[in-house]
């Protein structure tokens, strides 16, 4: 029981009291035993007085103005042994509601001596704060932050927040504290002992596709649920009029979601709550359903790799190394055929200024196109397949500039010429923009192809506008590709 102390008595009048009281602290812990005393400042415009818990003592208990205060506790202690935990507010109080400092007073103890034993499926009833223990569960998901625990039943699903080393499928006990996420979900804190008991695998339930209602979805439990979308590197994204997005949260590096940016993706894992925009999954398993898009040409050069090692060529734009190895295509033999040979007979046509073929350059597995006063492009080979009348395909390439030692970018205009008998359609490229000084780095350029033919009869030029230019307009150019993006 809090006993209520004052300087007059409870009885006398309390128009002497504060309209302000302060305490300089919100929080004081104690040791079970032979616990420290504390001392904390009260400031207050008058008279003040005091709740006090029965094992709690402060020295003065009433006062007046600006005073030092010191607390003291009993030894927690139950028939020898240390009890539970326990805290209570201890208060300073003026006249009013308002003119109240509460200080929590926390003691330590023994959290587990009355602990009771509960199953996984039994923890989301619980208050939280419940000290439990949990012989027998199983681990059905791995996050970096923690894991997923259920019963054999599947009753329901509660996340622990720990560190421990554990596999999906490894059977466990622990000992920790209950608690509720700020979703709203069961947790697991405070986990005090992860003990691993035994290996073993994971009958999952039949997950609940939440794909078409993923604007409406929402639970109190962690269920067991799957959907599809595109990866964009950081979440999914379910369809073009989807509100709400998916975010694996925490996803270990083994479920390879690094690597499927761009990918249709159908996640599997347990619901972890609605943070709007967002649905938080905790994934069990990510399938790849390949990129999200129809490709109907690709050309990336790593075919050329041989090559690059035969003629040791550098990597101009990823190390921003202007002077980094770029051998002639001609100057490169592998196998008695050169690397400009090699492409051609893929299809490809080189074009260049002054009948001076020896202007396209080989850098590791991507090609750079010029020199000073020297000038070049390239035709892509025929290409087929390509539907008509569709407004959403494209045809992209990574292209960079070069930049002088000067500092000063090259000034490169790029164009993509489709020509189809007599008719011509070209296409100016954006500048880069660079200013001087600017590090290399690929750019990412889209042309549409809405409204113009591409057949096996097209012919398709990627090259600069400046051929009658003496100065350097040197580029370099990698991953070209005609593709349709996928509607899911």
């Amino acid at each position: 029981m809090a006993a209520l102390c004052s300087f007059w008595g409870c009885d006398k009048d309390e128009d002497h009291l504060s309209e302000a009281v302060l305490a300089s602290a919100n929080t004081l812990n104690f040791e079970a035993e032979r616990a420290a005393e504390k001392i904390i400042t009260i400031y207050a415009d008058a008279d003040w007085v005091t709740e006090v818990p029965d094992w709690v003592t402060v020295t003065p208990d009433s006062g007046t103005g600006v005073m030092d205060v010191t607390i003291s506790v009993t030894d927690n202690m139950r028939d020898g042994a240390e009890d539970n935990p326990r805290k209570a507010a201890l208060v300073f109080k003026g006249r009013t509601l308002a003119s109240r400092a509460e200080v929590l007073i926390m003691q330590n103890g023994d959290k587990y001596r009355d602990v009771k034993e509960y199953t996984a499926g039994e923890l989301a009833a619980l208050a939280d704060e419940t000290v439990i223990s949990v012989p027998s569960a199983i681990v059905v998901a791995v996050t970096t932050k923690g894991f997923v625990i259920s019963d054999d039943k599947n009753t329901d699903n509660i996340f622990v927040s720990n560190s421990t080393a554990v596999a999906v499928g490894d059977k466990i006990s622990l000992l920790g504290t209950k608690s509720s996420d700020s979703q709203k979900l069961a947790t697991v804190i405070d986990c005090d002992e992860v003990t691993v008991l035994s290996g073993g695998a994971v009958n999952y339930p039949e997950p609940e596709d939440i794909s078409a209602k993923i604007d409406d979805y929402t639970s109190s439990k962690r269920g067991y649920v799957t959907v599809k979308g595109i990866f964009n590197g950081s979440s999914l994204s379910v369809s073009e009029d989807a509100k709400y997005s998916v975010s694996v949260v925490d996803a270990p590096a083994s479920l390879g979601l690094s690597a499927l940016t761009g990918h249709i993706v159908t996640v599997t894992g347990y619901y972890a709550g609605l943070a709007e925009p967002v649905q938080r999954i905790m994934a069990t398993d990510v399938e790849d359903n390949g990129l999200n898009e129809i490709v109907y040409f690709m050309e990336n050069f790593e075919w050329l790799e041989p090559y690059s090692a035969a003629g040791s060529a550098g990597r101009s734009v990823e190390t921003d190394d202007l002077s980094a190895n770029a051998p002639a295509l001609t100057s490169v033999t592998v196998d008695g055929v050169t690397a400009f040979d090699a492409v051609e007979k893929l299809g490809y046509k080189f074009i260049y200024d002054k009948n001076d073929n020896k202007r396209i350059y080989l850098q590791q597995n991507y090609l750079k196109f010029g020199k000073t006063g020297n000038h070049a492009g390239i035709i892509l080979p025929p290409i087929d397949g390509v539907p008509e009348a569709k407004d959403n395909v494209t045809l992209s390439f990574d292209w960079s500039g070069m930049r002088q030692g000067s500092g000063k970018i090259d000034p490169v205009n790029l164009i993509v010429i489709f020509e189809n008998g007599s008719d011509k359609v070209q296409i100016d490229i954006p500048e880069l923009g660079w200013e001087e000084g600017h590090k290399l780095e690929w750019v990412r350029a889209e042309v549409s192809l809405k409204g113009i033919t591409v057949n096996k009869d097209t012919k398709i030029t990627i090259t600069q506008t400046q051929w009658d230019v003496s100065t350097a307009n040197r580029w370099f150019l990698d991953n070209i590709k005609i593709s349709e993006p996928i509607k899911l």
